[in-house]
């Protein structure tokens, strides 16, 4: 209990530091996923409207895309360099790395929860969410958040022996987007391209339990081999990389 309090400090001290002195603070973070979602909406919506007897399926299945990447991206971006961002902190303090790996972990659930209240709205708008899919939905992302989680311990851990990777791990962040069916249905030589992307199946279970009436579009049992990497990734970070880490902090 009392760590859980530690990283609630934690999470609220690294939110004070990446918006001081903003003049909106953190509320600018959710203002910037609508506007986000809503540029990507009124593009995407627009091209559509050429098939508009899809349109309300196509509208559901891009927003739950987007709900599911926007705020992903935040925790893979975050959660790679939270390690030295708070490297000053994890010298004088005897907390230990792993409980500053959790930070984003909670600021992701945060950032979720309220990017989420929009979107169910809207897919409520449109009869093609229940409250029961709502919460079932919610709480997959949580657990693809722990599922990431475990490529996050190395990540972090990498970023600090190699200085700073963020700028690398944004341009990944944009093929890992690409290469999930977001804002395209998974067709042809893109779906072979997807089977590959460890997120793929994952946004494939979320919009299976959110959406009323859609049909996973792959085999789900895919998704193993890329638990175990990101197990054995897991297992790397915390036996072979935790005191090299801590000589370069």
């Amino acid at each position: 209990m009392e760590k859980i309090f530690i990283l609630w400090a934690l999470v609220r001290r690294d939110y004070a530091l990446q918006y001081a002195g903003s003049f909106l603070g953190i509320s600018w973070m959710f203002l910037q996923n609508l506007v986000l979602i809503s540029m990507y909406s009124v593009v995407f919506l627009v091209l559509n409207l050429k098939t508009p007897n899809t349109q309300d399926d196509f509208t559901a299945y891009l927003l739950t895309g987007l709900l599911f990447w926007i705020p992903l991206q935040e925790f893979l971006v975050r959660g790679t360099g939270i390690l030295t961002d708070n490297r000053s902190l994890l010298k004088r303090s005897s907390l230990g790395i792993d409980l500053f790996i959790w930070i984003p972990f909670v600021q992701y659930v945060i950032h979720l929860s309220v990017t989420s209240l929009p979107v169910y709205i809207l897919l409520f708008y449109y009869g093609k969410i229940s409250v029961m899919g709502a919460f079932g939905g919610w709480l997959c992302l949580v657990f693809v958040g722990f599922y990431l989680l475990l490529l996050l311990h190395y990540l972090s851990r990498l970023n600090v022996l190699l200085k700073d990777i963020s700028p690398l791990i944004r341009l990944v962040s944009q093929v890992l987007f690409w290469g999930i069916p977001v804002l395209y249905y998974p067709k042809g030589f893109l779906y072979h391209i997807n089977a590959l992307n460890p997120l793929t199946i994952p946004l494939d279970i979320f919009r299976t339990i959110v959406l009323v009436g859609y049909e996973p579009q792959f085999d789900w049992y895919g998704i193993f081999p890329f638990i175990f990497s990101f197990f054995l990734v897991y297992l790397l970070a915390k036996r072979k990389f935790h005191s090299i880490v801590l000589d370069h902090l």
